[in-house]
């Protein structure tokens, strides 16, 4: 096989393909694409990971380009998720997203083994991103990072968060601080991160945001919280049931830049991620990794990032284009 074009159409066409490789190289030879014999199929595919790798890197990079809100800013929710193997009893795979939050595509993407914490700074920032993440990335060293790019940091918080103090320097606790609300209430404070100073030499300083849920909604996080500790083997802190009352947030995003209400309503369009990734696997099957070997598996989950991307580029170029087959890119009236 000396035509690129052909190995990339028969590695996507093997991604999106229900059956396995004898299967793919089956059709690939009905449909006159190539002959090939399903081992040679499959050590094409265990050292095309690099490939597809560069092809869906270079597919999201036009998207960290686009133009921002006209107040500088550009929402983008971090998230990752899991993907196991055949038979395989825990996560094998985690495969890291970013979403921009006005276009709904990915502009980002890195798959790591198991190991592959979720970070912050894994992420290419830049100034005016506004990045909305979970529980899980408030870390300083994410923070420091975001905010040496111009970045802005949006996270949800736990009841036992990252070291903060108020902005009279004693120690602070989002949850001791929100338990004074009522149901409905905004909570909004001051706070700085002590260990984290900016490349200018300034304290990074930042706002805890907390709202209290009313009754049903705090009940139905309360069992959420309890279904993943007894899942999980844990015993469950009385202090997490407390939290379960509030949604907490800690943002970097200045009180003169985005109102405490506004900071509530932004971190609400975090739910976008957890919908791209049901996507990916209920519609793209992201989620039915038929490889055991490794080096195979990698390729086949980036050969389905690819597929997904592609699908994105024809949607937006489809929501643009014209029938007549060229853009009407002004249009202005003829009076006067």
């Amino acid at each position: 096989m000396k035509d690129p074009a052909v190995l990339a159409r028969l590695l996507l066409f093997h991604a999106v393909n229900d059956g396995g490789l004898r299967a793919t190289v089956a059709q690939a030879g009905a449909a006159g694409i190539a002959k090939m014999s399903q081992v040679a199929l499959l050590k094409r595919l265990r050292t095309a990971s690099g490939w597809l790798a560069w092809m869906s890197a270079e597919m999201c990079r036009p998207l960290r380009e686009q133009a921002r809100l006209p107040e500088g800013l550009r929402p983008r929710a971090i998230d990752s998720t899991t993907i196991q193997g055949p038979g395989s009893a825990g996560t094998e795979w985690r495969l890291h997203y970013t979403l921009d939050l006005l276009t709904l595509a990915c502009d980002w993407h890195e798959l790591t083994d198991a190991k592959g914490a979720e970070l912050l700074e894994r992420a290419p920032m830049r100034a005016g991103d506004v990045m909305l993440g979970d529980r899980n990335f408030l870390r300083p060293k994410g923070v420091l990072a975001a905010v040496n790019a111009g970045a802005h940091v949006l996270v949800r918080l736990r009841w036992s968060h990252a070291a903060m103090v108020d902005r009279d320097g004693r120690p602070y606790s989002a949850l001791r601080a929100a338990r004074k609300l009522r149901v409905g209430q905004i909570g909004e404070w001051r706070v700085r991160l002590p260990a984290l100073v900016a490349e200018d030499g300034t304290a990074i300083d930042g706002r805890v945001v907390a709202v209290k849920l009313p009754a049903p909604l705090a009940k139905r996080a309360e069992r959420r919280a309890t279904r993943r500790a007894s899942k999980s083997g844990k015993r469950l802190d009385p202090r997490t049931l407390q939290a379960a009352h509030y949604v907490m947030l800690f943002t970097t995003l200045p009180k003169d830049l985005l109102a405490a209400s506004a900071v509530l309503a932004l971190y609400r369009y975090r739910w976008q991620i957890e919908l791209a990734f049901k996507r990916l696997k209920q519609l793209l099957k992201l989620g039915r990794l038929p490889h055991q070997d490794p080096d195979a598996a990698k390729s086949w989950i980036l050969a389905k990032m690819v597929v997904a991307l592609l699908l994105e580029t024809l949607y937006r170029n489809a929501s643009v284009s014209s029938p007549w087959g060229y853009h009407l890119s002004v249009l202005e009236s003829q009076a006067g």
